[in-house]
C-alpha cells in the first residue's frame, strides 16, 4: 500500500478525502441544475481495484459479518456493483482509520445494536403520525401511543 499511497497516508486529511482519491464517491456533474453524470472517478491505481476485489469477496462470503451484512442490504437496494463500490469505500474508512489511529479493527463497532434499531425506528413512527396528526383512536387502538 505503501507504493500506491506514498510515504504517508496522513498527506490525506481526512478518510473522506482517502475515499475520493481512491475513486469511491460520485463524482456529480451538473449543468443548469441538472445532473448529467454521477459516475465514479477512474483511477489508474491498482489500491482501488484491490479494494473491490476484497468487497466482492465479502459479497460471495457465506459466513455472515457486518460487512457482508452492509454489502447484501446495498445490493438488494440498488445492485452488486454498487454494493461492491460502497463496500470498498468502507473498507478504505476502515483501513485508513486503523493507519491514523494504531487501533485494530473491531466489527462489533459496526454493528447496532437491536434496541437502538428498534428505538429508531419507534421515533421515525411517532414522528410520522405527527405530522399526519394520526391518533391511537384512528388506528383502532385503545390507548394512544405513550412516549418509550
Amino acid at each position: 500500500m505503501r507504493a500506491e499511497v506514498g510515504e504517508s497516508i496522513t498527506k490525506f486529511h481526512s478518510a473522506k478525502a482517502f475515499a475520493k482519491w481512491l475513486g469511491f464517491t460520485p463524482n456529480n456533474k451538473a449543468s443548469g441544475g441538472k445532473v448529467l453524470s454521477k459516475k465514479t472517478l477512474k483511477n489508474k491505481s491498482t489500491l482501488p481495484n484491490t479494494f473491490r476485489m476484497v468487497a466482492n469477496s465479502l459479497g460471495n462470503m457465506k459466513k455472515s459479518n457486518p460487512m457482508t451484512a452492509f454489502f447484501q442490504k446495498i445490493a438488494y437496494k440498488a445492485g452488486r456493483i454498487k454494493a461492491i463500490t460502497a463496500t470498498a469505500r468502507k473498507l478504505a474508512v476502515v483501513v485508513y482509520k486503523m493507519l491514523t489511529t494504531g487501533e485494530a479493527y473491531e466489527p462489533t463497532k459496526l454493528v447496532r445494536d437491536v434496541t437502538q434499531v428498534k428505538q429508531q425506528q419507534i421515533r421515525q413512527i411517532k414522528k410520522k403520525l405527527a405530522k399526519f396528526e394520526i391518533t391511537g383512536q384512528d388506528l383502532g387502538l385503545l390507548t394512544t401511543l405513550g412516549t418509550a
